[in-house]
């Protein structure tokens, strides 16, 4: 048989075993964490299109599962703006705005700086530190070279350290950022000494 790898329903359960959790990690970081049952959805629509091109998935199949789940999402938003933009014109009510931050990003003081950088910056550093992926990975994603990619997520990286900076005085220049589990920033009150 070779090195060829065979993508049959084996092949597919384990695909789908391995890397369910990661998939479902990048649909809630586009949807806001609080909309699980539409991650889930994502998720298997992923994984449904991962059995339609089985066949020209590489090796690494993560970057091609993200760069899929990404456009899942993306063409359910496309799709949710349609219809409020439909029922506006229909004179319906459109949806309540919450008005402000949600409970869990009030807790973690870097969010407004999360919300100043770039939506580029915000997918590279996800893309690095949420989805743990690689130079490689990354440049996959992208469509561009390792060390291109590299170099993005460290200015991306630099771009927000400048951002907290200027909105946080407690944190002197070229400090280390404070970090909880998983490499997160720590909250608000851990990074104040509180």
């Amino acid at each position: 048989m070779g090195t060829e790898r065979v993508h049959d329903e084996a092949w597919h359960d384990d695909l789908y075993r391995r890397y369910r959790q990661p998939v479902m990690k990048v649909a809630a970081s586009f949807f806001g964490y609080q909309q699980r049952d539409e991650a889930e959805e994502v998720a298997q629509e992923t994984f449904m299109t991962a059995w339609e091109k089985r066949e020209t998935l590489g090796d690494d199949p993560w970057p091609w599962l993200y760069v899929t789940a990404r456009n899942h999402v993306y063409n359910r938003q496309r799709l949710r703006a349609r219809l409020l933009r439909a029922l506006v014109r229909l004179g319906e009510p459109s949806p309540p705005h919450d008005g402000g931050l949600r409970a869990w990003e009030r807790r973690y003081d870097f969010a407004p700086a999360w919300r100043a950088i770039s939506d580029d910056d915000r997918e590279l550093l996800q893309l690095r530190y949420l989805h743990e992926m690689s130079d490689e990975q990354i440049a996959a994603v992208l469509s561009i070279q390792p060390a291109a990619a590299r170099k993005r997520v460290q200015r991306a990286r630099g771009r927000l350290r400048k951002v907290i900076e200027e909105m946080d005085s407690d944190l002197p220049a070229g400090a280390a950022l404070p970090v909880g589990r998983a490499g997160a920033l720590a909250p608000a009150g851990a990074r104040k000494g509180k």
